[in-house]
């Protein structure tokens, strides 16, 4: 028998941003998608009480639409693995984060943990900006820009709260410190929902495009301990081994500053694209599809984080080109 498997979308962003307003939204449109809410912290979200159509036990409500909402007060793992144990019906998680946290443990936890792989799988890191507080917060919060380094789609809100030649500087801003989440600008978090849920933005063979033109153009030196994103490729082919050795070391040496990562390969004698993705020190890699007749066999890698050395990158990666 097999079992199914729930895409999980984490979303974060402080309070204010309107991340309150995106979750509410969830869980009350008519959208057709059962959708499981597991909110961080008690009191955090204001749910309307009037989608509330019952409550099984404290933690969990079922709303009107059908879907469920719970508060978790202890292990994650624990409530999400207790969904499937009571048979809760529901086809998409979303995992709500305090306003201040990192997302990455939350994403590390789907990332890792045997357990919740068996039934779940990471579908994408959604964080919502405050377009009018991005720029003080950017300068005096640390989370914002790990969150925003983090995410797989931002959620620029409240943009009718500053003027249109800001809204360009501000997602100029953004696309500095991270060059491939997918930016939506919007007012009251009106997004229509399908393009937050279940859009596989985390998978990368679904995103492997990495667009190099985004981050040479960002590409501009900013202060020391801002988040960026540093984009390499070389189009000669990789040896695995080599290439293996180096991603250790850079995770070794740099994976508490690395957030996010992630690249397509071009390996010697090997017909299919490479992928590969991580979140701090873990990292995933697996075959893609076979490289086209007349795409560019080329490799690309981003890598978003603090304090990177691009040019040490960049050696490191030449030095992984296989022999003729």
């Amino acid at each position: 028998m097999s079992h199914k498997e729930y895409p999980v979308t984490v979303v974060t962003g402080f309070l204010g941003s309107g991340k309150t307003t995106l979750l509410n939204r969830m869980l009350s449109e008519n959208h057709g998608k059962k959708i499981a809410v597991i909110l961080n912290e008690i009191g955090d979200v204001n749910l309307d009480s009037e989608l509330v159509v019952q409550s099984i036990g404290e933690e969990l409500k079922i709303m009107n639409n059908g879907c469920v909402c719970c508060t978790v007060r202890g292990d994650l793992t624990k409530i999400c693995l207790d969904l499937i144990a009571k048979k809760i019906d529901f086809d998409h998680l979303v995992i709500e984060t305090t306003g201040m946290a990192d997302p990455s443990p939350v994403a590390q936890t789907f990332f890792m943990d045997e357990n919740l792989r068996k039934h779940f799988f990471l579908d994408a890191v959604v964080t919502v900006v405050d377009a009018k507080h991005i720029d003080q917060n950017l300068s005096e919060i640390k989370e914002t820009q790990d969150q925003i380094g983090f995410a797989d789609v931002i959620l620029l809100n409240k943009i009718d709260t500053i003027k249109e030649t800001e809204i360009a500087v501000v997602e100029k801003k953004i696309k500095q410190i991270n060059s491939i989440a997918r930016i939506f600008k919007t007012i009251n978090s009106n997004i229509q929902i399908p393009e937050v849920l279940g859009i596989n933005a985390f998978d990368l063979q679904a995103r492997a495009e990495l667009n190099p033109d985004i981050t040479k153009e960002y590409h501009e030196h900013n202060h020391d301990d801002a988040i960026q994103s540093i984009y390499l490729e070389e189009t000669r082919p990789l040896d695995m081994e080599r290439l293996n050795r180096f991603m250790q070391l850079v995770i070794a040496e740099l994976g508490n500053q690395v957030l996010r990562y992630k690249g397509v390969l071009n390996v010697k004698d090997e017909p299919n694209r490479i992928v590969f993705q991580g979140v701090h020190t873990t990292m995933g890699s697996n075959e893609d599809r076979p490289w086209g007749a007349s795409e560019e066999r080329k490799t690309r890698m981003v890598f978003i984080g603090r304090h990177l050395p691009k040019e040490v990158l960049e050696e490191g990666l030449s030095l992984c080109v296989a022999k003729q």
